[in-house]
């Protein structure tokens, strides 16, 4: 199971990357309407996006173990869903990949 959380860990920083790179864009963020991210799930195939506003996408960008999916995405067994929104859910990786989704985080100061 410790293999299989690092490796669904690492597909979901792949989905944050593109996600930081997005919203580093100055065409985004031009009012406070809904912007669209790409789901963060742990499915490679996944290509699903989520309509949150800026305050909530750096909301959970605030802790490295968060992450953005679409509702129905999540993995139970190696995160927890911690808030439902309409169309997106509020997600957080278990400890046991703390170290993994910390050093890939492009926010993070490891």
């Amino acid at each position: 199971n410790g293999e299989r959380a690092q490796r669904l860990a690492e597909n979901q920083a792949l989905f944050r990357l593109a996600n930081e790179r997005m919203a580093g864009w100055d065409e985004q963020h031009a009012d406070e309407e809904p912007e669209l991210y790409f789901c963060e799930c742990a499915s490679t195939d996944c290509r699903e996006k989520a309509s949150l506003r800026r305050a909530d996408y750096e909301r959970v960008r605030a802790e490295s173990r968060q992450f953005v999916i679409r509702p129905g995405h999540e993995v139970p067994d190696v995160e927890t869903v911690i808030e439902r929104n309409e169309g997106w859910s509020l997600i957080r990786k278990d400890e046991e990949v703390l170290d993994t989704v910390e050093s890939l985080d492009p926010r993070s100061d490891r």
